[in-house]
């Protein structure tokens, strides 16, 4: 993951205000601190964060704010609310107390493309991520950088051929891969299949 990866590169329009309700919070919450504990979501050396969590709501999708990766254990304060995205424009829009994720505009991607989906996660690590190569798992176009809207559209048309679930590597960000479910209890048992070497086709 290079330098630059782990800060927002799409235009943002965010008001502040409260952190983002939702039922199934604290079960996304929990999967993400099991994440952190694997080494799945957490920051690099020179202190770039990886990865995100995400999960659908009634006005939009919940996800992790930006430059979060370095907190072993997030609150409420750390998320926030996507309400609007205009891939084409290179912009999101997202109200609450911090600014939205690097990578929610590929969540964003995903969640238009499979109306079944409830939950999205962008892991790192450089063992399953070859796995997942070598076992040549679905996989965006390696021209397709990491925050862009070439990366959702490409994301979203490999949702597109199957939409109830899925892992996607992310051919043009190193170590990085995109898995999606109907919820986080589905999505839990997808991470133990992958676990298990699980290669989706």
């Amino acid at each position: 993951m290079s330098v630059d990866e782990g800060y927002v590169k799409y235009r943002c329009v965010h008001e502040y205000g409260p952190a983002p309700q939702h039922p199934d919070w604290e079960a996304l919450n929990a999967l993400r601190t099991d994440l952190v504990k694997a080494g799945l979501v957490g920051v690099l050396d020179n202190g770039v964060g990886y990865g995100n969590v995400s999960l659908r709501a009634d006005q939009g999708f919940v996800v992790t704010a930006t430059a979060t990766g370095h907190i072993p254990v997030l609150g409420p304060e750390h998320y926030c609310l996507v309400t609007r995205c205009d891939v084409d424009a290179n912009t999101v829009w997202s109200v609450g107390p911090a600014q939205a994720s690097s990578e929610s505009m590929t969540h964003a991607a995903v969640y238009e493309a499979s109306p079944m989906t409830g939950c999205v996660i962008h892991l790192h690590n450089d063992g399953l991520y070859g796995q997942l190569m070598a076992g040549k798992a679905p996989a965006t176009s390696p021209d397709a950088a990491f925050g862009t809207p070439a990366m959702a559209h490409s994301v979203a048309e490999l949702v597109r051929r199957h939409p109830a679930d899925g892992i996607i590597v992310m051919s043009g960000h190193q170590g990085g891969f995109l898995m999606y479910a109907p919820n986080v209890d589905h999505m839990r048992d997808l991470l133990y299949m992958l676990s298990q070497g699980y290669i989706p086709c």
